[in-house]
């Protein structure tokens, strides 16, 4: 699977611009905690990538969870390739945007690093 087929452009072209702002500001007290822009999955699993920021070669940012969540870096053509028995990364497009992503950080943590949502 192309890895620019997940995103839906709006969210794409959101989570690029988010990622050209944060660039200058990373490591500085004015980094910007964003809201996700869109949550990926693997349907029927605790598998999710709730994503703030995205560079133009698919390497985006957030709240990664495959054993247990955790804030970092993830590259979006090695998320679309992966495939559980058939079941593939899709985006939830039921998904809405409550908090911002640290809060979705420390909500896992308080729940033993795994994000229930």
């Amino acid at each position: 699977m192309e890895w620019t087929s997940l995103i839906r452009p709006q969210q794409m072209q959101q989570l690029i611009i988010n990622h050209e702002i944060q660039q200058p500001l990373k490591g500085t007290r004015k980094e910007i905690n964003f809201q996700p822009i869109v949550k990926l999955h693997i349907p029927g699993t605790f598998c999710m990538w709730l994503l703030t920021e995205c560079d133009n070669d698919g390497m985006a940012f957030g709240l990664c969870q495959i054993q247990c969540a955790e804030l970092g870096s993830v590259w979006l053509p090695e998320v679309a390739d992966l495939d559980l028995n058939g079941v593939r990364v899709i985006e939830d497009e039921t998904f809405v945007v409550n908090h911002s992503l640290n809060t979705y950080a420390d909500m896992a943590k308080r729940n033993g690093g795994l994000l229930l949502l």
